[in-house]
């Protein structure tokens, strides 16, 4: 499986500062790799599109990413 980030979700990975948070992005990215269907599909136009949850400190985010045949393309989170 191969990963891709886009040029946004490289500006936000690059702007976190807290290592837990860096450690809980790389966790649920690892994850996602696992197991590309652990998202849960959005709906309207975005509908191509799935969000994965994960947790930072109690805080929940959300990691928004895309499956291609064999790549997984990372949007934002």
């Amino acid at each position: 499986m191969k990963l891709v980030e886009t040029s946004k979700f490289r500006k936000l990975r690059k702007r976190i500062v807290s290592a837990h948070e860096k450690a809980a992005l790389k966790k649920a990215v690892a994850k996602i790799m696992g197991d590309p269907e652990a998202g849960k599909f959005l709906k309207g136009e975005f509908r191509d599109l799935r969000s994965f949850r994960y947790s930072v400190k109690g805080q929940s985010r959300r990691l928004i990413y895309k499956t291609e045949k064999t790549t997984v393309i990372l949007f934002s989170f």
